[in-house]
């Protein structure tokens, strides 16, 4: 039941928050890819951090050269998703594998549970490649990374995956950002009431290209009655 409550809770939040930050935050790529304007991937800024995810997600959808991606996520509900794909201009082939705690779902008990599908989506053009290509971004890929831009700290440029990178912390912690004011105002429907939200980690922005090619973060939310709910996502492009 807890289960379902948090999915309207995040799904009602996120109607509030594309209301409030039409003007300052960007769609994700794949919606940005059907407009016939200004493509919205070119970065405007070196630290511009929903450019660069828009841009890893591009480069899924249409590689010019071949790479390997590992991706993880993983929530306090005890469910975690891992993948490890290689991608090329030939195609998607890899690995994701789903795990589950056992949880409570009405008057029973979900046993704990791991399943392993295989990801195949080649050639590039064909209609393997779509269920492939949106299972790594609709799950791996934070599409509102862009909401802790107020946050963003340069660190210094490194090397990682075989890329020059620019690395970047970022915490909303503090910040009276247009996303926190959303969150608050989450029980509308009448849901369980969000106090806070914070966005806090990691981001490695290739020089080259100005795609994200390594990041660690993590979206909490805390509620009126202190408890917490957390979703972790990881990634790492390693170059081939």
């Amino acid at each position: 039941m807890w289960i379902l409550t948090k999915t309207l809770i995040a799904a009602s939040a996120l109607l509030i928050i594309a209301g409030l930050t039409s003007c300052t935050s960007k769609p994700a790529a794949h919606a940005a890819s059907t407009s016939s304007t200004t493509p919205t991937t070119q970065p405007r800024n070196p630290d511009d951090l929903q450019a660069a995810m828009d841009k890893l997600e591009e480069s899924i959808h249409k590689p010019s050269a071949p790479f390997h991606a590992s991706f993880k996520k993983t929530d306090s509900d005890g469910f975690t998703y891992e993948c490890e794909a290689d991608i090329s201009p030939a195609g998607i082939t890899g690995q994701q594998i789903d795990s589950n705690r056992a949880t409570e779902g009405g008057d029973d008990i979900l046993p704990a549970n791991t399943r392993t599908r295989q990801l195949y989506g080649t050639p590039y053009g064909s209609p393997y490649v779509q269920p492939a290509y949106g299972g790594i971004s609709m799950a791996y890929l934070n599409g509102h990374i862009g909401d802790a831009q107020q946050g963003v700290k340069y660190v210094g440029d490194e090397q990682t995956g075989g890329y020059d990178a620019r690395h970047y912390d970022f915490d909303l912690t503090g910040v009276d950002a247009t996303i926190k004011r959303a969150m608050t105002m989450g029980n509308s429907m009448g849901l369980r009431q969000t106090k806070d939200y914070n966005m806090k980690g990691s981001a490695w922005i290739a020089k080259d290209d100005g795609r994200m090619i390594k990041f660690s973060l993590d979206n909490i939310y805390t509620f009126a009655d202190g408890k917490t709910s957390d979703t972790h996502f990881e990634g790492t492009i390693t170059k081939k």
